[in-house]
């Protein structure tokens, strides 16, 4: 089926194989643990926030860089200097899914940065205490985006939530290289308040995408089948924080010659 976005207003499209549903008339949001009830951004469902200074911002990039010249020697993929020169030496779909499947599950034992700081920072502006652990999977959960320029290196549209172990966190957008209005997160504002009745989507683990099958249900249409995002486009520095419910994705890179990074943190609520 294909899947119509309007992300700032320019239409992009896409292919979603699976088996498509309507959900039950229900706002999911209402009826779990919701890490946003409170805040000044509740009914938009998202904000941009910063989180780390110039000095910490460079060495998370740093880090980043040493973290990926590692992965990558293991695949016998050259090393690179900048971050956004991934795709000069990921060159082949083999290599960039060899890549990624290891930095979608990278651990705080990864980085040199204190990660346990930003949570104590998002801890004190939500007002509720959240930890980098995810205890539903006895684990941290920390991902590298990493999207090519002219590729299809992205996520169908989904709500996190609609995996039972996301329902208590809250997400993390932290742009580290080559992100602009042209390739940073798509998300839609207000989206967490949608009924499930308005929602076609596919069950979990039934999307896939030029051959890849994804974890989370693929979002194909809305409230009057329109699907309509915008990109935040964070500063580097800071990181769009938002509701696992708020539906996001799709981020295609639309720079001609940048690898666009971002790192995914879902702290949990304690």
């Amino acid at each position: 089926m294909k899947c119509q976005l309007y992300i700032d207003n320019e239409l992009f499209e896409y292919e979603v194989e699976g088996e498509f549903a309507y959900g039950n008339d229900e706002v999911l949001i209402k009826q779990d643990k919701n890490a946003i009830d409170h805040v000044d951004w509740s009914d938009v469902g998202h904000t941009t926030l910063d989180i780390l200074n110039t000095t910490q911002f460079n060495a998370l990039k740093d880090n980043l860089v040493v973290i990926l010249n590692r992965i990558m020697a293991k695949y016998d993929i050259p090393d690179i200097d900048i971050l956004e020169d991934y795709h000069k030496v990921a060159n082949t779909q083999e290599r960039h899914l060899q890549v990624i499947n290891e930095t979608r599950s990278l651990t705080r034992k990864d980085f040199d940065v204190d990660l346990n700081a930003v949570c104590e920072l998002i801890s004190q502006h939500l007002g509720k205490a959240v930890a980098i652990e995810n205890p539903k999977l006895d684990t941290e959960v920390i991902t590298l985006r990493i999207s090519r320029p002219n590729s299809f290196d992205i996520n169908p549209l989904h709500r996190d939530a609609y995996l039972d172990y996301y329902k208590d966190t809250i997400n993390l957008w932290i742009p580290i290289a080559g992100c602009n209005k042209k390739s940073s997160l798509p998300i839609i504002p207000k989206s967490h308040l949608w009924n499930e009745a308005d929602v076609l989507r596919t069950a979990a683990k039934g999307a896939t995408l030029k051959g890849l099958k994804y974890h989370v249900p693929g979002i194909v249409k809305g409230p009057d089948n329109e699907l309509h995002a915008i990109r935040p486009n964070p500063k580097y520095g800071e990181s769009i924080i938002f509701s696992p419910y708020l539906i996001h994705g799709s981020a295609v890179n639309l720079n001609e010659d940048i690898t666009r990074m971002a790192l995914e943190l879902r702290p949990c609520l304690k």
